[in-house]
């Protein structure tokens, strides 16, 4: 019985850098035109993938820069105080340099943290300082006859921050009430109320709900024991 011959089929190359096309039962190389759009689209994905890559990278660097500019601008009439260090002294201790500010801003300070809270008594200086370094803002008023009124009104602005465990300590300023022994704890602030936070010191007169939230919003939080 004559045998039926099988029919091979040919294998054809798969993969390879560049297409082929069979000619003449042979593969044919690419053409040198065909060579160039490949090229040409090779570049045109990289190109693609660069710049894409480049625009990504130039929109978070001015989202950090305006980030930077946002928080370093004033949310008000805030003054902007040079740092006096944050050079820890013994608890109890009067600072061994006059402070910049009335509050103060910045500058040695105790070891640690007054409890954040609303006072109705004086806190020495010393001891606030740290408190704006680890990020807190301080709230002060100061009136001949304690203002009732008006720590009413900063208090109600301040208890919502406390409720929600922000940063945030009121208390009045008492230019008469000693620290201890017989130096003053406090200085006249010339104003009526003040706002701290570190190197930044807002002083105004009339309650102004709105001010007192933004210094909040922007300061509060930040720690500065990097700086």
């Amino acid at each position: 019985m004559a045998t039926r011959s099988k029919s091979r089929k040919r294998s054809r190359p798969k993969g390879g850098r560049h297409s082929q096309r069979e000619v003449g039962g042979r593969l044919a190389r690419p053409s040198r035109q065909e060579l160039k759009e490949i090229a040409a689209k090779r570049r045109f994905r990289q190109n693609l993938y660069l710049y894409g890559g480049g625009a990504v990278l130039v929109a978070i660097v001015a989202a950090v820069i305006f980030l930077n500019i946002r928080n370093s601008a004033p949310v008000g009439d805030e003054e902007s105080l040079p740092t006096q260090g944050n050079t820890h002294i013994q608890q109890g201790s009067a600072s061994p340099i006059e402070y910049n500010s009335t509050p103060p801003t910045s500058g040695p300070h105790y070891p640690g943290l007054a409890p954040w809270d609303i006072y109705d008594e004086p806190i020495r200086y010393e001891q606030v300082v740290h408190n704006m370094e680890d990020g807190g803002v301080i709230v002060y008023y100061q009136c001949e006859d304690g203002c009732p009124e008006l720590r009413e009104q900063l208090a109600e602005v301040v208890q919502p921050y406390l409720n929600s465990g922000r940063h945030v300590l009121m208390m009045p300023n008492d230019p008469n009430w000693t620290g201890f022994g017989s130096q003053s704890g406090h200085k006249d602030m010339g104003a009526r109320i003040a706002l701290t936070a570190w190197q930044r010191l807002d002083k105004f007169d009339e309650f102004d709900a709105a001010r007192v939230r933004a210094f909040i919003e922007r300061y509060e939080g930040i720690d500065h024991h990097a700086g």
